[in-house]
């Protein structure tokens, strides 16, 4: 027997579903019930060249364009399509979207989807979710088919000057079963990017912060380890940049174990913050380790970031703790045993000494025992 989960499970299942804004396409399900479609710039007349949606306006501006859903599957499918701000995540450095239950505040908010609602009030969290479950347009497609809609971007004339980004999604939900066989709500979204800078004093900034290090150690004694050194790229300007992190890892009087060049970090948002870890492999611990980052930053890319300045290439150190534990535990044991044994034999020689001590004053107890029983029988022989 399936029962049905509360409204805020259905909320996590949906969020949990993949939200694909690289390739426009998604595939939910497989066989009959496969429901595959895609979201893309277009036109009244269907859709463009556009990889993203990309402008740059005055505060104020009104632009009007058009996003292509189109239903590949073999059943039809309903959608719905609407706005989101966008972020970057923490941990991928990927650009993502907030979730489905989250009322956008920035340019998503600013996106109304065929005259759709865009904006929910500022009220409690709860309704805040019920509100932003509910934002954007429904459209049910039949097999094949494809609709072009239309939509338009209102930009509020005290819009900060610089990039501000967001999506246009389309959404599948279904109902599934768990592993518990209860009912749930799964979501998946796919989507197109919308690029949009506002004009303005731009500053192209980004901030290296969070700095940790650290060193995981070989159970070989006489092996090496992993340096591990950890940084957060933070864009704390106001335009869109890509960065290009190194590393490079020293040990104590100069020793060198070379340079991690890391991907790139696309497109970081203003406000965005990503984490990035650079491995180094096979370092022996040398107690300390001492590695410099280097940070440099290009313009991201897209039409209106093609002529960007990039700021000054940033660079910071730190030092992390590489104690050879293994070595030293190997030596404590080695240290512990070789003196364990020395007092055992010293300890075994003492223990001999006092046998043979009191062997040896067993012995003359019985002498004086045996002298004394002896002494009454020859003083009576003499008296004869």
């Amino acid at each position: 027997m399936t029962t049905r989960v509360s409204a805020l499970a259905r909320l996590t299942a949906a969020l949990a579903a993949a939200l694909l804004l690289a390739s426009a396409t998604a595939a939910f399900a497989e066989g009959e019930n496969a429901v595959t479609w895609s979201v893309q710039p277009s036109t009244p007349q269907g859709p463009d060249d556009r990889p993203e949606f990309d402008y740059t306006v005055a505060p104020g501006a009104t632009i009007s364009d058009w996003v292509a859903i189109s239903n590949f599957s073999s059943r039809p499918a309903t959608f719905r399509v609407h706005a989101a701000d966008a972020t970057t995540n923490y941990t991928t450095a990927a650009f993502t979207l907030i979730g489905a239950d989250q009322a956008s505040v920035d340019a998503g908010a600013w996106t109304s989807v065929d005259s759709a609602a865009a904006v929910c009030a500022d009220t409690n969290d709860a309704a805040e979710r019920a509100c932003a479950a509910g934002l954007g347009v429904t459209i049910t497609l039949e097999p094949g088919s494809r609709a072009d809609v239309p939509f338009t971007v209102t930009v509020p004339h005290d819009a900060t000057p610089g990039d501000h980004a967001a999506g246009i999604v389309a959404s599948f939900q279904s109902e599934a079963v768990d592993s518990t066989g209860s009912a749930v709500s799964v979501e998946q979204r796919v989507g197109t990017r919308i690029y949009l800078r506002v004009e303005g004093a731009l500053l192209p900034k980004l901030a290296l912060t969070g700095l940790v290090s650290g060193y995981d150690g070989s159970w070989n004694p006489f092996g090496g380890g992993t340096g591990r050194i950890g940084f957060d790229v933070a864009n704390t300007g106001n335009m869109r940049l890509t960065a290009t992190p190194a590393v490079h890892l020293t040990g104590p009087f100069g020793t060198d174990f070379g340079t991690v060049t890391l991907d790139p970090v696309t497109d970081v948002l203003p406000g965005g913050v990503a984490h990035v870890e650079a491995l180094f492999a096979d370092v022996p611990p040398l107690v300390l380790l001492f590695a410099d980052i280097t940070l440099a930053a290009a313009p991201a890319s897209g039409v209106a970031a093609a002529q960007d300045a990039a700021p000054a290439v940033l660079s910071e150190s730190t030092v992390a703790w590489a104690v050879p534990w293994s070595l030293l535990g190997t030596i404590a044991v080695l240290g512990g045993g070789t003196g364990t044994w020395f007092w055992w034999r010293r300890r075994s020689r003492q223990l001999l000494g006092f046998e043979l001590a009191a062997f040896a004053e067993q012995i003359r107890t019985e002498e004086r025992i045996n002298r004394g029983a002896s002494a009454p029988e020859h003083e009576s022989e003499t008296a004869r």
